[in-house]
């Protein structure tokens, strides 16, 4: 169980803010006061005042708040805020017994765009030298812009609850798919020190993975939950009033939204403002009293496009009698989706593949081939740079935030020099001497990055494996063409919810950037740099234990294997991660995959031998990988139940709501494996490295290469019998070339694997600095020390994806 935090619940009245409320509590979290906004009179709107917060200090005066506001009451169709049936909020308060306060509404939306940033609003262009801290305070001393963004409104509401509420560190919202909703309240809450909870987000596409799992969670918990407003073609007037946690209402909304929408858009959720909701009652633990609304006092505002809402008149709270409170359970997702619960079965039902045996999964037998052929005929376009920073310590007693700070100036200075910007890096690789010096680092990083979506990232620390003088490396991708609106776009998640773990630091979960258009290329085309995935719980933000999951208690073996069995899960739920993540941007193919280890120097308890841990991690990508059989594929269509007065009555018209929300990953569909065998399964190119440590401790941190969004993807792979192996992955106007030579303990036998591949591309020194990444072995004496590899990791140890030991992995962009 996570730390308990004191929550501010926003609620709008709508069932997603109240049903997040309720998660907050079953996650140990006490909810001190609950904030909503709402629509200003229709003066004060006009004249452009800005009413002071108020909370209703008894039932009375809620009683007459409510009755005063009901005659203004409107329907702002706000992009951020629900405001149909605005006027029952005071009652919330005496139904809850949690004070409630209120801020009206000023502004409008300003920004329109998924992403925000204080910084931005009411100016259209900021040196990037400043930062959002002078302009953050500026806010918070209420210098206000003269055009604001309605968003600034929960500014001065949530700092009068601080005030009220000194120990408030967290705000609850109910974002399940809006990145619209979810980034302004993060933005919000972060600069007043407030952990950001969206307990729903994502909800509709974790375990069960379907759309209407949310509704009947809010049916098995006793939520009631009135549709108030309807406008969408496949709702009419009838829905309104219709209690949306009702199976049968569930059903209706279900088969009218198949009409009108998309499997997966949110649409039976009302996620697409198709209706809203007022919830009127819930579970005793929460619910102290339920309000009423007599039909006499709803009245059915009616708007264009078949848009209509209902003005509520008057309500009251009847108070329940008093009696011992059942404390009702809301479902949680289960830590692993079916997919990632059945690769752990196949884990644990097989013994792990020792390294070269015929039967290992991930073996790729490509065609043997003499000379790197693949690599012919390509040329370097130049739209991502490489960069890598060192920070070298003049003495002894120099502090790493020193040596930091003199490597942010250098990237600064390369920026400058590139007509670049921050905003133009796409990902940072961090190797730290010591883990110790992470937040020292972190916080002279993250100054770097003043606008909304910072790069993606890996961490690590190396330790010793590092030159003595040298306790901070940072390598760096940066986009090299000219920016556009649609060029970038990023997944940044900051709010503790049940679907991923939060990014709690200066770095994006993925960056997305569209690759300049070819000739031959006629469907365009985006890579995504992902960050580096820790096994971290979503909504805890904690390692799982094998004593604290329950995903143990049945699968744990006989003393002596709880450690393999823990890290199978640890491995598999960062796994899970990255492919949440992968889905999310629609990546229909990873280039590579590399997987990090920690030194099992570096943990006090004991570990599984490296080797053993790479042959799982391998197995494990592998099955990711398998391509689904006939019998599944059959299996999945399934046959749905006919409705004869849909057909009767809707025959030969489109039913949208057929088309499906594909986010599935691989996408075979899109790869083309003609140059692979095919007898064999084609995976993207992994190998795991061990390091010395790992962020929190973790036991294996995987480090996705670049995913392909859009178009086609092309593989070929070539295998030395001098031992060296080529791995290429083509799409758009890209080809990334990762090379893994053979282990060999000296380095003149290296070299001569080095100059066989080098040499028809113009030599070994030339094409080594080139690389846009490298993993070298620096047990090998004077391989690191003679490498002039471009984005080198040192390493203890590499393993291939079939678990034989490698000299080093090289990867090359456009080669």
């Amino acid at each position: 169980m996570a730390d308990s935090l004191h929550v501010i619940a926003l609620i709008s009245g709508g069932k997603d803010s109240f049903f997040s409320l309720l998660h907050c509590i079953q996650n140990g979290h006490q909810v001190v006061a609950l904030g909503n906004l709402f629509p200003a009179p229709p003066a004060a709107a006009a004249a452009g005042a800005a009413p002071a917060p108020r909370r209703p200090d008894a039932a009375g005066a809620a009683a007459s708040n409510h009755e005063a506001d009901s005659e203004n009451e409107q329907d702002l169709n706000s992009f951020m805020y629900q405001t149909v049936g605005h006027t029952v909020i005071p009652l919330y308060e005496q139904a809850l017994g949690i004070p409630l306060y209120r801020q009206p509404i000023v502004g409008s939306a300003v920004q329109t765009g998924t992403s925000y940033g204080y910084a931005d609003v009411g100016s259209t262009s900021r040196s990037e030298g400043s930062g959002d801290v002078g302009i953050a305070k500026k806010d918070l001393e209420g210098k206000h812009e003269e055009e604001e963004d309605e968003t600034e409104s929960l500014v001065p509401l949530l700092k009068r609850i601080m005030a009220e509420h000194p120990t408030a560190n967290a705000l609850s919202t109910g974002a399940i798919l809006s990145t619209y909703q979810r980034t302004r309240v993060e933005s919000v809450a972060i600069r007043l020190g407030l952990t950001p909870l969206s307990y729903l987000w994502q909800y509709p596409i974790l375990p069960p993975g379907t759309q209407i799992s949310l509704l009947e969670d809010m049916q098995a918990i006793g939520l009631d939950a009135r549709i108030v407003k309807v406008a969408s073609g496949g709702l009419d007037e009838s829905f309104l009033w219709q209690n949306v946690a009702d199976q049968q209402v569930m059903q209706r909304i279900e088969k009218s939204m198949k009409r009108f929408g998309t499997d997966g858009d949110g649409a039976v959720l009302g996620e697409g403002g198709e209706f809203e909701t007022l919830v009127v009652d819930g579970p005793a633990s929460l619910f102290k009293g339920r309000i009423v609304v007599e039909e006499k006092d709803r009245r059915v505002v009616r708007e264009g496009g078949g848009s209509a809402w209902l003005k509520i008149l008057e309500t009251r709270v009847v108070m329940k009698e008093s009696e011992e409170v059942v404390i009702t359970q809301c479902r949680t997702p289960e830590l692993l989706e079916l997919r990632f619960a059945s690769i752990l079965a196949s884990l644990n039902n097989k013994e792990v593949a020792s390294p070269n045996s015929k039967g290992s999964s991930t073996q790729l037998k490509s065609p043997i081939l003499n000379s790197p052929k693949p690599f012919v005929g390509n040329s370097n376009s130049n739209s991502i740079l490489h960069w890598t920073v060192t920070a070298k310590q003049a003495d002894a007693n120099e502090s790493i935030s020193t040596q930091a700070s003199k490597a942010i100036e250098e990237i600064r200075h390369l920026l400058h020099q590139s007509s670049l910007q921050p905003t133009d890096i796409i990902s940072t690789v961090i190797i730290l001497r010591s883990m110790q010096d992470f937040a020292s680092t972190n916080k002279v990083y993250g100054a770097l990055f003043t606008k909304p979506n910072p790069p993606s990232r890996v961490t690590i620390s190396c330790g010793t494996l590092l030159p003595e003088e040298i306790s901070l490396i940072i390598h760096l991708s940066t986009n090299n063409t000219p920016p556009s609106p649609t060029s970038r776009k990023a997944l940044h998640v900051q709010s503790r919810s049940y679907w991923a773990p939060a990014n709690i630091g200066p770095y994006s979960q993925a960056i997305c950037t569209t690759l300049p258009s070819t000739a031959t290329s006629q469907t365009p085309t985006s890579l995504v740099s992902i960050a580096g995935q820790i096994p971290l719980i979503p909504h805890t933000m904690n390692l799982p234990l094998s004593s604290s999951t329950h995903l143990t208690t049945s699968l744990l073996n006989q003393e002596g294997q709880e450690r393999e069995q823990e890290f199978k899960i640890q491995a598999l739920l960062s796994l899970q991660h990255l492919l949440r993540i992968t889905r999310e941007m629609h990546i229909s193919w990873l280039s590579s995959c590399v997987a990090y280890l920690p030194s099992s120097t570096s943990t006090s308890t004991p570990s599984l031998p490296s080797m053993q841990k790479s042959q799982i991690l391998a197995q494990a990508w592998s099955l990711l990988h398998q391509p689904p059989s006939q019998d599944d594929e059959e299996d999945f269509e399934g046959d749905e139940s006919r409705d004869l007065w849909e057909e009767k009555h809707y025959a030969g018209m489109e039913l949208r709501g057929a088309a499906k929300d594909e986010r599935e990953y691989p996408l075979w569909d899109v790869v083309d494996c003609s140059a692979l065998r095919d007898d064999t399964q084609a995976s993207p190119p992994f190998w795991t490295v061990e390091v010395e440590e790992l962020p929190r401790g973790s036991m294996v941190e995987w480090a996705a290469g670049v995913g392909v969004v859009g178009g086609s993807v092309k593989l070929s792979s070539s295998k030395s019998p001098k031992g060296w192996t080529i791995h290429q992955c083509s799409f758009g106007s890209k080809t990334i070339s990762i090379i893994m030579l053979a282990y060999s303990p000296t380095l003149p036998s290296i070299n001569e694997k080095l100059e066989d591949i080098f040499s028809p591309l113009g030599g070994v020194e030339g094409m080594q600095a080139e690389s846009s990444a490298a993993y070298v072995d620096v047990s090998i004496p004077g391989l690191w020390e003679q490498g002039r590899f471009g984005g080198a990791v040192p390493c203890r140890g590499i393993w291939d994806g079939d678990g034989r030991r490698v000299s080093c992995v090289v990867l090359f962009d456009d080669m």
